[in-house]
């Protein structure tokens, strides 16, 4: 077949070539018989090999694979992407071949696409599942089978280039790709690894830094305290704690944001001016080991972790979830870019409810409702409405954000009241508030609140002619809650969030990379508990962020129903994991091991 000017141009295409004198290389390259080549370069395991000329014809063209089990292969192609391929089992359709390795069924149309548009599957055939929708465990496994020299570094994921093409580069932009399920990040390992160019040569090493890494590899770095990079001092200003930076690494992402736990952009901004940090602003899991507000922090967490849930429930049978969609009618809550968050986490909220009550044996009581029914707009980008009520007696349509904040709480505790006819009836039903959060832009993925115990009143209620018309404020206008309730509240409550947080982390799911799990909301000096969580009886209840909307891959992303599927299969797994029998996942707070 003659050489043309476009077999040339798709050759340089995947490494991003475009100059007279790299094309003309690039041709060489060709005649020299590049197509021909029939083994890969000595690279770890022997499994591994370059797809031969004369094989069977495949959608992608294979650069190397390596065998994970008779039935599955890892696979590189030559334009940098990475695949599974793996056979159904027998009688495995399309949907159950796509929740078996992905997580869910939203993958399937992915799946589907990448072979050809096969829907119908056949055993004993292999079928490319992508990389970016394997589910975490998956995705390390073609990880380490293909390049057998990665592995986990104190600072990051230490990665060894193999190299494709005729060049036997790598570009940073698929590499980040895979290691931090975001392109764009390519310049950050750019200029932590101190580089001059966009790719990297066969052999080369770098490191991904932590801070970017997908979740699922960023739990297999070494266990690194990061009050080790802290120093403290003392000056006419008061008590505070220096840090030392890593080569490339962004002020207000090693600091303020991890150390502080300021994660809105003001916040970031101002405190990321500052050289020392002030010790008032240090979260105290990062104090000095005998700080007393460090000792009585974790005097707490140990209290509330004497709670765990002791109900098993297979499909969730007997479980009620009372399932809040955040903000609504005149309160649209977090705007950017035109992105209203009342519409979109309504929309996951209600994905919620439709797979429990289909998937499960759960009940569901939901707070708001837009509209007379449920119907989920089958669309990605939603229609604007302001027509949300609180389904409280009567409904309450929201004209106020902060009457209809306290609405919700007095209909969860009203739900509360009616089931929990004994004190294992309390620990049957759970409350989830779905929000979506506007942070510093560097920001992404999903945050999960909870009560602090030592935040939340021993009493409360609201009264006034706003509450008064409504029966649910008339039950129990005022709430009495114990110093124990509100312990075992917060135990119960860190250990749902951490079932949620985990299972958006087994599906890839972006989730923020410092404290994902968090007791109060921090924001403009001041620190509170949200209202639907401080004011409300359920015993575990989380308000969970899944998005920051600032940023933008966080907003373009959920802006698809795919993404929005996705996520809401995340949180029923992650209620379904609450209450399993499977063990827990490693807390998210860790205790010292001696304090003075």
């Amino acid at each position: 077949m003659p050489l043309t000017t476009d077999k040339v141009r798709r050759i340089a295409r995947p490494f991003g070539l475009r100059s007279p004198s790299v094309l003309v290389l690039c041709a060489l390259f060709a005649l020299g018989g590049w197509a021909g080549v029939t083994e890969a370069p000595a690279w770890g395991a022997s499994a591994i090999h370059v797809e031969k000329q004369n094989a069977k014809p495949s959608p992608v063209k294979p650069a190397a694979r390596a065998k994970l089990d008779a039935n599955q292969f890892a696979l590189l192609t030559e334009d940098h992407r990475l695949f599974l391929e793996a056979s159904p089992r027998v009688g495995e359709g399309l949907l159950a071949f796509s929740r078996r390795l992905t997580g869910g069924a939203s993958a399937a149309d992915e799946i589907a696409t990448a072979n050809g548009g096969a829907r119908e599957l056949k055993t004993g055939t292999r079928y490319l599942v992508p990389f970016e929708k394997l589910a975490a465990e998956q995705q390390i496994a073609v990880i380490k089978a293909l390049f057998a020299k990665d592995g986990a570094d104190r600072d990051g994921w230490r990665h060894e280039a193999r190299g494709v093409g005729p060049l036997g580069r790598e570009s940073l932009w698929h590499l980040a790709h895979w290691f931090t399920g975001d392109g764009a990040n390519f310049r950050a390992i750019r200029e932590y690894n101190e580089l001059g160019d966009d790719d990297i040569a066969r052999g080369a090493a770098i490191v991904v830094p932590a801070e970017i890494l997908r979740p699922s590899f960023r739990a297999l770095l070494p266990k690194v305290d990061p009050v080790d990079r802290l120093s403290f001092g003392k000056d006419s200003q008061g008590e505070y704690a220096t840090y030392r930076l890593r080569p490339g690494e962004a002020l207000y992402s090693s600091v303020v944001v991890r150390f502080t736990g300021r994660i809105h952009g003001p916040d970031v901004n101002a405190l990321a001016a500052e050289i020392k940090i002030p010790l008032d602003v240090l979260q105290p899991e990062f104090l000095p080991i005998d700080h007393p507000r460090r000792v009585a922090y974790e005097a707490e967490i140990r209290e509330a972790q004497r709670f765990t849930n002791p109900i098993r429930a297979s499909g969730l049978e007997g479980i009620t979830v009372v399932l809040d969609a955040g903000h609504g009618g005149k309160d649209a809550g977090a705007s950017m870019g035109g992105v209203w968050e009342s519409l979109y986490v309504y929309d996951i909220a209600l994905r919620v409810k439709k797979l429990l009550e289909t998937e499960t044996a759960a009940k569901v009581s939901i707070t708001t409702r837009d509209g007379a029914d449920f119907r989920i707009h089958d669309g990605d980008v939603l229609p604007f409405s302001r027509g949300h009520a609180v389904l409280t007696t009567p409904p309450y349509p929201i004209e106020d954000s902060v009457v209809g904040v306290n609405l919700r709480w007095y209909l969860a505790n009203s739900v509360f009241r009616r089931l929990a006819l004994t004190p294992r009836d309390e620990e049957k039903i759970v409350f989830l508030s779905i929000h979506a959060d506007s942070l510093h832009p560097s920001l992404r993925g999903a945050m999960a609140y909870i009560p602090a115990a030592s935040m939340i009143e021993d009493r409360f209620g609201k009264s006034g002619a706003a509450y008064a018309s409504y029966e649910e404020v008339r039950e129990s206008p005022i709430v009495n809650v114990s110093r124990e309730v509100r312990t075992k509240s917060e135990g119960l409550s860190r250990e749902l969030a951490e079932r949620v947080i985990a299972a958006f982390e087994a599906r890839a799911l972006p989730v923020h990379p410092f404290k994902p799990v968090r007791d109060k909301v921090i924001r403009e000096g001041r620190e509170w508990v949200p209202a639907v969580l401080r004011y409300n009886t359920v015993p575990a209840k989380m308000l969970l962020e899944v998005c920051n909307l600032a940023n933008d891959e966080d907003r373009r992303r959920v802006q698809t129903r795919k993404y929005r599927q996705t996520v809401a299969e995340a949180i029923v797994a992650g209620l379904r994991g609450y209450y399993d029998e499977s063990p827990p996942p490693a807390p998210a707070v860790k205790i010292a091991k001696s304090t003075k």
